[in-house]
């Protein structure tokens, strides 16, 4: 009613009044736009603090998930991103229930072995594929795993982008619910898997743990070997007749268990892979001998850690030798180029047999 009034007067009172009238109108709708402006970075506000609180509600704080949903977490991510025996473990996990038992890593020759436990994922009751390892931040993946071995490496991630992906994928509730069904073991301490006399696993002599290489010539053609000593395990590989490659486990035998005689069939398959190893010194040199778990007749193989002047420098090398008169019957070196430049080249300190010479 005001506007009309206003606009009347001015049609009367000509220009004067009309410059009045601009001057009102211009200054209410400054007013007008000052508290719609206000109104709107209020708005702003609030919409930005509703949008920061709904993404905060959705992040997860992985330094404090305990180990049961981290353990989800993992679950979930893998099963997601690799599909294959851990997406069969979420499965069975949500069907029943999950355990996250605690290893040695020791136990294992894992691509990325980590500095802390190997974790075997594996629904309640049975025994697990899936594993995973720890160092640092970042978790390592793998799946077909088993005792000994090293299974297939996946992928890696760390805790937050595992986090972070759950989140994208707008699995939250599933991560909740799976969270309830796990449970963590830890036998990273305890041998209550080991049986047949076995007491625990051998540590081999630290000097000799890592990755030789050898070259030697047969019947004219070279043969590339490999052999990788873990801290209780030995795994032997070369490119002519052993292509996969086989590992032998260390274990010490118990005081107290007597080997039987003619071990059964059940039973060598069993330990297939197992083997009994022993120091012995001979000249001056300390060989690590490793048997067979059953093994009644021969002499297993021997493996020692010598020193070698080389172009007029020390080189550690690593004496592979057998038979009863530990005869040398080959040189594995630090490096492949190495063990080229040194094939089937003998030392005149070793003991090598009459037909080698």
């Amino acid at each position: 009613m005001r506007i009309k009034k206003w606009a009347v007067m001015a049609l009367f009172c000509g220009i004067f009044l009309t410059g009045c009238s601009k001057q009102t109108a211009s200054k209410e709708a400054s007013n007008s736009s000052n508290k719609s402006s206000q109104s709107s970075k209020s708005s702003v506000k609030k919409t930005s603090k509703a949008s920061s609180s709904s993404a905060k509600a959705v992040k997860l704080d992985v330094a404090k998930l305990t180990p049961q949903e981290s353990g989800s977490l993992i679950t979930l991510y893998c099963a997601d991103r690799f599909g294959g025996e851990w997406s069969n473990l979420l499965q069975a996990g949500q069907n029943g229930s999950l355990t996250i038992t605690l290893h040695k890593t020791s136990d294992y020759e894992f691509k990325q072995p980590g500095s802390g436990y190997a974790y075997e994922a594996a629904a309640s009751g049975q025994t697990g594929t899936t594993y995973y390892t720890l160092s640092g931040s970042t978790f390592y993946f793998y799946q077909g795993v088993k005792v000994a071995g090293s299974g297939s490496f996946l992928g890696q991630a760390t805790k937050q982008e595992m986090a972070d992906y759950i989140v994208k994928k707008g699995q939250l509730a599933e991560f909740k619910q799976l969270t309830k069904k796990v449970e963590i073991v830890d036998k990273s301490g305890q041998t209550q898997r080991l049986s047949e006399g076995r007491s625990g696993y051998f540590t081999i002599p630290a000097e000799m743990q890592g990755t030789w290489y050898s070259a030697s010539n047969y019947d004219g053609e070279t043969t590339h070997s490999k052999y990788v000593f873990g801290q209780s395990t030995i795994f032997i590989q070369d490119d002519k007749h052993n292509r996969k490659g086989h590992t032998t486990t260390l274990y010490t035998r118990a005081a107290n268990y007597k080997a039987p005689d003619y071990p059964s069939e059940e039973q060598i398959k069993k330990a297939e892979g197992w083997g009994l190893p022993k120091i012995v010194q001979y000249k001056g040199i300390n060989y690590l001998n490793a048997m067979g778990w059953y093994q009644g007749a021969g002499d297993g193989e021997y493996f020692a850690v010598h020193t070698e002047n080389i172009d007029g420098n020390d080189v550690q090398v690593l004496i592979c030798a057998g038979g009863a008169g530990i005869w040398v019957d080959g040189i594995a070196y630090r490096s492949q180029a190495m063990a080229e430049k040194m094939q089937d080249h003998q030392f005149d300190d070793l003991n090598y047999s009459d037909s080698d010479n």
